[in-house]
């Protein structure tokens, strides 16, 4: 769906009155309200997206609830197990510059300092003090620490991440 951005995955029914758990695909839930009090749209491998509306959501317990419009109970709610929850690109409010969205980084091609080729970012893991990518070129995986000392350029029009280190240096 282009233009559309995934934003989570409805995992599963949470209680009886048709709530279900949202598992968000970013940390920052700032985000959230501005991301789901409008249409969403729900996308299943083998379905073709289904707008939809979140009738209301709440924090419990480290977890994201939320309420589909007319999910009021557990069978209803089952339905949408597995769903991925997308919206338009538009939501997201633009950044300051050198800001990036998860979404803008994940699939970059990364290059090292010499200009070689390292992989794309398939992931990028939060650890709460800096995220760091998970560089994959076939079977070799690298981390890099998402640092200024470490990233020399990220270029989000052309697709790629200069890395201002060796591949040596990672390895």
């Amino acid at each position: 769906m282009e233009g559309f951005i995934a934003i989570g995955r409805l995992t599963k029914p949470h209680g009886l009155r048709g709530e279900l758990v949202f598992l968000p695909y970013f940390y920052d839930l700032d985000l959230l309200p501005a991301l789901i009090t409008q249409k969403i749209f729900l996308h299943h491998s083998q379905t073709p997206e289904q707008p939809h509306t979140v009738d209301t959501w709440r924090l419990a317990h480290k977890r994201v609830l939320v309420q589909l419009a007319g999910c009021k109970d557990v069978t209803s709610a089952e339905r949408w197990r597995e769903y991925e929850v997308v919206v338009p690109r538009s939501r997201f409010p633009a950044l300051p510059v050198g800001e990036y969205y998860w979404f803008e980084i994940e699939g970059l091609a990364v290059y090292d300092d010499a200009g070689s080729y390292l992989g794309r970012v398939a992931e990028i893991i939060y650890t709460g003090s800096n995220d760091v990518y998970v560089v994959q070129d076939g079977v070799q995986e690298r981390l890099v620490p998402a640092l200024h000392a470490m990233i020399r350029t990220i270029d989000v029009e052309h697709g790629a991440m200069h890395l201002a280190v060796t591949a040596e240096r990672l390895d």
